[in-house]
């Protein structure tokens, strides 16, 4: 038995689209979907019909807690042997999906399962994911989000600073990528689309650390990985397509870039304070 999870948040014809690609899929599966308190009654309605489980929340709990209590719900429901955690945003176009998982499993005995994803544009898989792996880099971050909130909060610097992106974008090459063409093993994996499997739920009923709403849950399951030396693989052989920032349109984008950067940063001290925890017990020790 392979479960889906699906997290939605407002735009029902990505997350329609997204259930119609998963069940293209061959195999024993079931598709559960997890409401951020965001859908009408005549929405609702509409994707009973189309999943197994629909999961309303009365409030918006965010990324984490909302896919924890999916994952809750399909051990409790099903115990099946894995159990991918996709966006709404995505679209799975690999029919052999469930038998490739398991295959790789087989081989590799994964906690945490990392698909190539692609971006909606085409420009090569966003995985691995690169972390912030040492408590310097999240205060650079830290440092770097916190200047981009000061321009965000004035309209005159962030148009200036649109200019700037422009001109970047026409005369600075773009980095050269890693080869994300082969399997890698104890690596970052990006959270719209993970396959967390059962003996990992078993150990970890809260998947995703539920200390965040939303950005840099990725950090804290890597920091998890070098903790507790679970096993993270990321396998180019399964795809699947990532339409991000597709459900930005038609929204007022400085607004929205305000609240997410503020959100980043309350996720960025969080992942701060586990690093200086970790620094602590190494000190005592």
């Amino acid at each position: 038995m392979h479960v889906f999870v699906v997290l939605h948040y407002k735009n029902i014809e990505e997350t329609l689209n997204c259930i119609n690609s998963v069940r293209q899929i061959y195999g024993n599966k079931k598709i559960i979907v997890v409401d951020n308190a965001s859908l009408t009654k005549e929405e609702k309605k509409e994707l009973k019909n189309k999943v197994d489980c629909l999961f309303v929340m009365d409030e918006n709990i965010g990324f984490a807690k909302a896919n924890n209590y999916g994952i809750k719900q399909a051990m409790a429901l099903y115990n099946p042997e894995f159990i991918s955690v996709i966006n709404n945003d995505t679209l799975i176009l690999e029919r052999e999906w469930i038998n490739k998982v398991q295959k790789i499993y087989d081989e590799t005995s994964f906690d945490v399962l990392g698909p190539y994803i692609e971006s909606f544009k085409g420009s090569g898989s966003v995985n691995p994911y690169t972390p912030l792996a040492n408590i310097e880099q999240v205060d650079k971050e830290l440092s770097y989000q916190h200047k981009l909130l000061k321009i965000y909060q004035h309209a005159g610097l962030y148009f200036l600073l649109q200019i700037y992106m422009k001109i970047k974008h026409l005369f600075i090459p773009r980095k050269i990528m890693m080869n994300k063409e082969q399997r890698m093993d104890n690596v970052a994996l990006h959270g719209c689309a993970l396959i967390f499997s059962r003996k990992y739920l078993q150990k970890y009923p809260d998947a995703f650390c539920s200390k965040t709403f939303l950005y840099h849950e990725e950090d804290f399951l890597y920091l998890r990985m070098l903790k507790d030396n679970i096993k993270m693989v990321y396998e180019p052989d399964i795809k699947i397509i990532h339409k991000e920032g597709q459900s930005l349109k038609g929204l007022k984008i400085r607004p929205k870039l305000l609240w997410k950067t503020k959100e980043i940063i309350k996720s960025l001290n969080l992942l701060r304070n586990e690093y200086e925890e970790i620094l602590n017990e190494r000190t005592k020790n």
